[in-house]
């Protein structure tokens, strides 16, 4: 699953090449996570700036994808994540909370990002499935129905107060399903709002699948104390989540319900991946899944905060959970810089370094969840990292980020040399600074980025990204660096 709607649109090319890899590491599927950049007739407000795909363009990947022996399914959500929506004026009477709600994750308040739970607004989330079903061959469909942060407190709150926020999700999802179960749809759900209450499973409708997503690896360490403790009553946390998917999952195993698992490439919020913590999330995903016969294996690669990370930081990712899916032994770091050299057809090396770029955010000594502290200095200081840094560990992540930016100063062979090398570079840069602000934040001897480093840095961010993705989120994206 590609996330396609936090400001970076792949271009057709880049999906075709993307299709192609898949089929060359055994995926038979790919999903395209869409909240606003699709052309959904009739909205054009909500789209006409992101470069959105077109009815077209999805019918056209879908063709291609098949070829490959790969089913193209659409992806999208229609209750929380409506953000991009609900911003405009003519849909803010469709939000839970018109005019925004305390932020969960702390820090004031944040614009309306979830629908109100009315027989309107479930018969609008059927309507966008139906149009976005319609463009692609395959008869599954992914509702999303993750993370509706605000229900109950604006437009529900009465109804929530009377009957519990869960009960009011779960009837509100089931008027979203159902339609689509009678068309002869397969559904799709991210199940995170059915980790605490065992009952609630029981109304979920036959013919609708949960998806378990979890994108840390097993720890012995608690980190959910870490979060807001509104943060993690929306999330519906368990409170042992640092175990894994064991914990998330185990309310479906208890019920004998089956359930789909989703890791992640850990990519996002990086800049240059979370290899270490990716890998372990992928391998518990896949023995999981495997104990307790789940039948599918969703790999998940999302945008979150401008979407920086081009797709080759994804790759060692891909490789270990194609191999992990089907039960083979995980490669390690040598055999998956073979395979990633072999599936871009490039200098030898190049897959490795790929690789052990990945690493470079979790050998510093510091714990962040769902990103890097890399990444979060340079973009996203308002999520927290633990720990203390050394001199020596900065030093030598900077020192293979130098080895890196030198290796992909010129193309680095394939028929997408160029291109990999240009975004490669250009994520290397930014890690580069990000690691120096992070480690003058934290009072070492480093020289903190200058403005025009930083500048130099956005405009070499702007040229790769317009090598591979389309223009229409490239603002927002860079508009989320702290220059």
């Amino acid at each position: 699953m590609l996330d396609v709607s936090r400001d970076r649109v792949p271009t057709m090319e880049t999906l075709e090449w993307l299709a192609d890899v898949l089929a060359m590491l055994g995926f038979n599927e790919l999903q395209l996570y869409v909240e606003h950049t699709f052309a959904y007739s009739g909205h054009e407000v909500v789209w006409k700036q992101s470069s959105a795909l077109t009815f077209e363009d999805m019918q056209r990947l879908s063709r291609i994808c098949q070829k490959t022996g790969i089913d193209l399914v659409g992806n999208m959500n229609c209750f929380g994540h409506m953000e991009r929506w609900l911003a405009h004026e003519q849909y803010r009477e469709m939000a839970e909370c018109p005019d925004g709600a305390p932020s969960p994750f702390g820090g004031g308040t944040m614009g309306p990002t979830c629908l109100a739970p009315t027989a309107e607004n479930a018969e609008f989330g059927v309507s966008l499935a139906r149009e976005m079903a319609k463009a692609v061959s395959c008869p599954r469909i992914h509702i999303g129905g993750d993370e509706p942060f605000e229900l109950g407190e604006g437009v529900s709150a009465s109804v929530v107060a009377a009957r519990g926020r869960q009960s009011v999700y779960v009837e509100h999802l089931t008027k979203i399903i159902e339609p689509l179960v009678a068309e002869g749809h397969d559904v799709m759900f991210w199940a995170d709002q059915f980790r605490q209450d065992r009952s609630l499973l029981n109304e979920i409708p036959a013919g609708a699948t949960p998806v378990v997503w979890n994108y840390e690896a097993p720890s012995d360490q608690s980190w959910v104390s870490i979060l807001p403790s509104d943060l993690q009553d929306r999330l519906g946390l368990p409170g042992d989540a640092h175990l894994g998917f064991e914990s998330h999952a185990r309310l479906f195993i208890e019920a004998d319900m089956a359930f789909w698992v989703a890791p992640g490439t850990g990519s996002w919020n990086t800049l240059i991946g979370r290899n270490r913590n990716a890998a372990a999330n992928i391998i518990d995903a896949a023995e999981v899944g495997q104990a307790h016969g789940s039948p599918g294996y969703l790999l998940t690669d999302w945008g979150d905060n401008g979407h920086f990370q081009p797709l080759p930081v994804s790759l060692p990712s891909m490789v270990r959970a194609g191999e992990a899916a089907t039960g083979r032994p995980v490669p390690n770091h040598v055999e998956v810089g073979e395979r990633i050299d072999e599936i871009l057809g490039c200098q030898e090396g190049i897959g490795a370094l790929i690789d052990r770029l990945g690493g470079i955010g979790e050998s510093l000594g510091l714990v962040s969840i769902n990103g890097s502290p890399i990444f979060y200095a340079l973009c996203a200081p308002a999520f927290r990292s633990f720990g203390s840094l050394d001199q020596e560990r900065v030093t030598s992540g900077l020192s293979v980020l130098a080895e890196a930016d030198e290796r992909f100063s010129e193309p680095i062979g394939g028929t997408r040399g160029a291109v990999v090398a240009a975004e490669m570079r250009s994520s290397c840069r930014l890690a580069g600074l990000g690691l120096r602000r992070l480690a003058a934040d934290n009072g070492l001897d480093f020289r903190a980025p200058s403005p025009d480093e930083l500048a130099e840095a956005a405009d070499g961010q702007r040229a790769a990204w317009l090598l591979s993705s389309r223009p229409g989120g490239l603002d927002d994206s860079i508009g989320k660096l702290i220059l």
